[in-house]
C-alpha cells in the first residue's frame, strides 16, 4: 500500500541500522572521531546509487589515506556485499521499487568505481558498461531524459576508473565525452545548471550540489585517466569553475544552496562536495593551494565545528531535489548520509596532503 511505513525491526537489523534517538547532542564524544567510526561501519549504508556511491568513495579514500587502519577497507567490502551477492545485484530504486539486476538510471553507476577498484575482474562490471551503451544519445551523451550535471561524477568517473584498470580505449574516450558534452550543455557564461531538458529549458541555476557534481566529476575523472589526449582542455575548465566557486564562497566559509543567493541559506552537502573537488584538484597540482586549497580547508573547519552531530553525521544539508527548486530554496535542512560520505572524502584528501593529523582517536 502507498501509505505503508516500513522500519527495520530491532531483532533483524544490525544495531547501526536500527531507529536511533540521540538524547544528548552535547555529549563528550568527539564528533570527528564519530564521523570516522560511523563511516567505517555498516551504519553508513545508503540507498544504492549516487548516495551509496558517495560513501563508497569515502571508504576507499580513507583506506588509501590511512591503510594501517583496516576498518575502511572492511566496511567497503561489507557495503558492497549488501547489494552484490551470489552474482546478483539486489536493491530497490529511489522510489522503493525492487530493481534487481537492473540500473534505475545514470545515478546508479557511481558504485561501480569502488567495485572496479576492489575487483577489476568482476563480471558484475558489465551491468554498468551495458547500461552506458544502451543510454547514449546521438552525440554520445549518456543520460536519462535530461542531461544532468550528476553524470560527470556518476558516469564519467566510474567509466574512467574502469578505462584505466581495464585499458579500455572506448571507455576512456567516452568518459571524456561525458565531460565535454556537459560543459557544452550545462554551462552558460558564468552560470552552471543542473539539468538541460529535452525542450531546451535549463533548471537549478548555480545549485550548490550541481556545482559539486560537475567539478567533482571533472577532477575525479581526469585524475583517474591521468595525462593524455583530451585532458588538458578539461583541466582548464575545472580551473575555471574552481575559481568561480571560490569567488562565490560565503563569508561563513561555506556555500549557499544556490551560489550567490544568500537568501537560500547555507547548504552543507554541496559545500562538502565542492571542498572535496577543490582539495583533490590541489592534490593533483592543478589548483592553487593558497586559493582553492585554503577554501577547502576553511570549509572543512566550519563543517566539523558547526555541523557534525555527536554521532558523526553531517547536518545542514538540503533534501532530495525531487521536491523541486521551491523546497531547495525553503531553508529546510536534514542530516545527510551523502554529505557524511563527502566529508569522509574531504578528510581523506586532507590527510594525504598532511593537513589533517590525529583524526582517528577511537
Amino acid at each position: 500500500m502507498p501509505d505503508t511505513l516500513w522500519i527495520f525491526a530491532g531483532g533483524e537489523a544490525p544495531p547501526e541500522r536500527r531507529p536511533t534517538l540521540l538524547l544528548e547532542n552535547g555529549s563528550a564524544k568527539d564528533p570527528l572521531a564519530a564521523l570516522y567510526s560511523t563511516l567505517t561501519s555498516i551504519g553508513s549504508l545508503q540507498p544504492f546509487g549516487w548516495m551509496e556511491g558517495c560513501v563508497l568513495e569515502a571508504l576507499y579514500d580513507l583506506h588509501t589515506a590511512m591503510p594501517a587502519d583496516e576498518r575502511a577497507l572492511s566496511a567497503l567490502s561489507a557495503h558492497l556485499d549488501s547489494y552484490f551477492h551470489d552474482g546478483r545485484l539486489c536493491y530497490e530504486d529511489p522510489r522503493g521499487r525492487p530493481t534487481d539486476d537492473r540500473l534505475y538510471g545514470i545515478e546508479a553507476t557511481l558504485p561501480y568505481a569502488a567495485l572496479a577498484r576492489l575487483d577489476p575482474a568482476s563480471p558484475r562490471l558489465r551491468h554498468a558498461v551495458s547500461f552506458w551503451r544502451d543510454h547514449s544519445d546521438e552525440e554520445g551523451c549518456i543520460k536519462d531524459v535530461p542531461t544532468t550535471a550528476e553524470g560527470g561524477y556518476t558516469v564519467a568517473y566510474p567509466m574512467a576508473v574502469m578505462a584505466t584498470l581495464l585499458d579500455d580505449d572506448y571507455l576512456r574516450r567516452s568518459a571524456l565525452r561525458q565531460l565535454e558534452l556537459r560543459c557544452d550543455r550545462l554551462c552558460v557564461n558564468d552560470d552552471l545548471y543542473l539539468r538541460l531538458l529535452p525542450d531546451g529549458r535549463r533548471s537549478y541555476r548555480n545549485w550548490a550540489r550541481a556545482y559539486a557534481w560537475y567539478l567533482l566529476g571533472l577532477v575525479r575523472t581526469l585524475t583517474a585517466l591521468g595525462t593524455g589526449a583530451g585532458t588538458a582542455g578539461l583541466w582548464d575548465e575545472a580551473r575555471r569553475v574552481a575559481v568561480l566557486a571560490v569567488s562565490r564562497q560565503g563569508a561563513t566559509g561555506l556555500w549557499d544552496c544556490f551560489l550567490g543567493e544568500p537568501d537560500t541559506g547555507t547548504e552543507t552537502c554541496g559545500s562538502a562536495g565542492l571542498a572535496v573537488a577543490l582539495a583533490l584538484g590541489v592534490e593533483q597540482g592543478q589548483f592553487d593551494p593558497a586559493y582553492e586549497g585554503s577554501a577547502a580547508q576553511r570549509a572543512w573547519g566550519v563543517l566539523v565545528k558547526e555541523f557534525l552531530s555527536a554521532d558523526g553525521w553531517l547536518s545542514g544539508g538540503s533534501p532530495s531535489n525531487k521536491g523541486g527548486e521551491e523546497l531547495q530554496r525553503s531553508g529546510y535542512r536534514v542530516l545527510s548520509g551523502v554529505g557524511t560520505g563527502l566529508m569522509g572524502q574531504l578528510g581523506a584528501a586532507l590527510v594525504r596532503q598532511g593537513l589533517l593529523k590525529g583524526w582517528v582517536r577511537s
